[in-house]
C-alpha cells in the first residue's frame, strides 16, 4: 500500500474558499430568480417583485510590486463608498446603494439591490498600507495595495590586512 503525502498552501484553501462562496452565491441567486419568476399555481396571478440587498463581485489581482483589488459598484456614487485596512490586512469596502426613485411608487419588478453592502478580504501579501491608493471610474473601483520593497543583502567592502 502506497501512502500519499499532500502538502497543502493555505493560499490553495482560500482560493477554494472564496470560489465555493462565490459560486454558492450565484447559484443561490439563480434559486431565487427561478422561485420568483416561477408560478405554479395558474390561478394566482405573480406577485410584485421587491428590491433584493446590494451586492458586490470582486477580482484580485497582482503583480510583482502592488495588489489590486477590483470592485464592481454599478449605481453607487463615490461619496457613498468607504474602504479600510486593519491591522491583519484585511480589506473592508463597504457602502450604501440608494433607490433611484420614490418610495411611493409601486414596484412591480424589483431585480437591483439597495442598501447598505460590506465586503471583507484578506490580503495575504504583505502590504504598505500607508501607500494604499484607491481611484473609482465608470462604476468599478480599484483599490492599489503596494508591497513592501524586498529586503536586498548590503555588500560591505573589508579591507584586508
Amino acid at each position: 500500500m502506497r501512502n500519499f503525502h499532500y502538502n497543502i498552501d493555505p493560499r490553495d484553501f482560500q482560493k477554494f474558499q472564496a470560489f465555493a462562496e462565490t459560486a454558492a452565491e450565484r447559484l443561490g441567486d439563480i434559486f431565487t430568480e427561478f422561485g420568483k419568476n416561477t408560478n405554479f399555481n395558474m390561478n394566482t396571478p405573480p406577485q410584485p417583485q421587491q428590491p433584493t440587498k446590494a451586492k458586490m463581485r470582486i477580482d484580485l489581482a497582482e503583480d510583482e510590486t502592488n495588489v489590486y483589488v477590483f470592485a464592481e459598484l454599478p449605481g453607487i456614487a463615490k461619496e457613498d463608498v468607504s474602504v479600510t485596512m486593519n491591522d491583519e490586512r484585511v480589506l473592508t469596502i463597504s457602502g450604501t446603494k440608494r433607490k433611484l426613485y420614490d418610495d411611493n411608487l409601486k414596484v412591480v419588478r424589483g431585480e437591483r439591490g439597495y442598501g447598505e453592502f460590506s465586503r471583507q478580504i484578506t490580503i495575504e501579501s504583505e502590504i504598505e498600507a500607508d501607500k494604499i491608493s484607491a481611484t473609482f471610474r465608470d462604476g468599478v473601483l480599484t483599490v492599489t495595495l503596494p508591497r513592501p520593497e524586498p529586503i536586498r543583502p548590503k555588500t560591505v567592502n573589508i579591507n584586508i590586512q
